[in-house]
């Protein structure tokens, strides 16, 4: 298996107090690459799947209070500029690439007939200062999963990519 190659290429095998051979970290470090390699072929199906480049999105801001919570892990979906719904409190939430470069998780509060959008985040006081296009918009919001965005959310924050709190 593949344990027996790596023991191979590391040229060490340890043995236990028993006498038998201990395998525990070759088999961690196994499992833990095949774990990462199963992610990313995930993440690469669901993209597919799901016709967007970032299917799956970490809520780092609580601009969309109460409807979506910071450190919410949420699934992206293509939507195209006639399935989008525009209103204050009932319009599509979708995420965008902001102007300057961030992902931002706003509802659609206009839309128009020039295909440009104005969103607006549930908790803000005011919509956003730019209007955005269908070439900035990577997907809709069809599925919200609390709280699980919270590991990669902490290692946004300690890498200053993230701020700590709303």
């Amino acid at each position: 298996m593949c344990i027996n190659k790596l023991k191979k290429m590391f040229g060490k095998e340890k043995k236990s107090k028993d006498g038998k051979q201990d395998d525990s970290i070759l088999e961690d470090i196994f499992y833990v690459l095949l774990g990462m390699f199963i992610a990313f072929v995930a993440y690469h199906a669901l993209a597919f799947a799901l016709k967007t480049p970032d299917p799956i999105v970490t809520v780092v801001s609580c601009s969309m209070l109460p409807t979506i919570h910071r450190g919410d892990l949420l699934i992206i979906k293509h939507v195209t500029f006639n399935q989008i719904v525009a209103g204050r409190r009932n319009g599509t939430i979708v995420v965008y690439r902001a102007p300057n470069g961030m992902l931002i998780v706003h509802r659609v509060w206009k839309k128009y007939k020039n295909g440009t959008l104005w969103t607006w985040g549930d908790n803000n006081p005011a919509p956003d200062p730019w209007k955005i296009t269908m070439a900035d918009v990577i997907g809709k919001v069809v599925y919200i999963i609390p709280k699980l965005g919270y590991p990669k959310l902490l290692i946004a924050e300690a890498l200053g990519e993230a701020p700590r709190s709303c």
